[in-house]
């Protein structure tokens, strides 16, 4: 079994003193952001801003009844498949398997992930923002922004394979010696690399016959994709030199870096065309087109790569509304 404890009467899990009180324990982000605006032509304004996140006081879950030198390295070959980057077939290496003599043995400590080593998630952004007000009731305004997420947990894991961290882990401390489960980190450093999304909203009135139109636009970037791929014991125990502890037949590893693929990206162009009755208590009839070119992108996919990249659910098709305002 996966905790030798199961069944018994034990104290709860040994949490570090310095986690519970003190000025500066609780898990923090700090942000800076600049920006500038300027006018570029009469009713033209461009601005820029740059923003930057930065998180701290994670939180590591570590399994004190276990140590690094109890868990044994090995590799994984990814299947050749030229949906995957380079056409698959690739090793990969990082994971660790929990060496039969310690399956079980569980004694959760939590405490600092930085006391094991320097733990980080960084976050940079850009935006550019567009703002154009012509003459004739022109309106039109653009942006872009992207921004890319680097994290790091290198150092915890070179100590403790077998921990967990952030803000996720607490939930997560029942699966941390499970034998079955490649721990270790061939992904502990991620950078998502510039994520960028672009938006646009225009709109024109025409005042001699009361008609009102407008446009918005948005792309934005597609879910990341995984590909956790079920690789079977015969396949592992050659670079593990040994079969997987706990008489486990399989082990699931992500077959991709997060942030090497993402899905399709999404696109979408909305209409609206509105009469107006009146100037003071006033009415207004109002169309409104979505998806205009009824574009069909995935917005959730399948991840286990036995059914990989099959499409769970896609953007809505094109459909229209029909409404009215009063305004009194």
């Amino acid at each position: 079994m996966s905790d030798l404890n199961f069944g018994k009467s034990v104290t709860s899990a040994t949490i570090d003193p310095a986690v519970l009180s003190g000025w500066g324990k609780r898990g923090f982000n700090w942000e800076f952001s600049t920006s500038v605006q300027r006018e570029l032509l009469p009713r033209l304004t461009v601005e820029v801003g740059y923003f930057r996140r930065w998180y701290g006081n994670f939180i590591a879950i570590d399994n004190l009844a276990t140590s690094a030198s109890d868990y044994s390295p090995f590799s994984v070959t990814a299947p050749v498949d030229p949906s995957l980057p380079g056409g698959g077939g690739n090793v990969i290496g990082g994971f660790y398997n929990l060496n039969p003599n310690k399956v079980g043995q569980v004694n959760n400590y939590f405490t600092f992930a930085d006391n094991y080593g320097n733990t980080t998630e960084h976050w940079n952004g850009i935006d550019v923002g567009v703002n154009l007000r012509a003459m004739g009731g022109v309106l039109l305004q653009a942006g872009v922004s992207t921004g890319r997420t680097i994290t790091d947990n290198c150092a915890l894991l070179a100590v403790a394979p077998e921990a967990v961290s952030g803000a996720s882990a607490v939930g997560q401390q029942g699966t941390l010696s499970l034998s079955a489960t490649p721990v270790g980190g061939p992904y502990c450093h991620q950078n998502t690399g510039f994520v960028t999304q672009v938006k646009g909203f225009g709109s024109y009135r025409i005042p001699r016959i009361g008609m009102q139109t407008s446009l918005s636009f948005s792309s934005t970037p597609g879910p990341t994709i995984a590909a956790n791929y079920i690789a079977s014991n015969a396949s592992i125990a050659p670079s593990l030199g040994r079969n997987l502890s706990g008489g486990a037949t399989n082990a699931t590893v992500n077959l991709l870096a997060p942030g090497t693929m993402y899905g399709d990206r999404l696109n979408d162009l909305d209409f609206r065309i509105a009469k107006v009755f009146g100037r003071v208590r006033r009415t207004s009839l109002n169309l409104d087109i979505f998806n205009l070119f009824n574009g069909n992108a995935v917005l959730t996919e399948n991840s286990n790569y036995a059914a990989w990249r099959t499409p769970q659910s896609i953007l809505q098709p094109r459909f229209a509304k029909v409404s009215v305002q009063f305004e009194f």
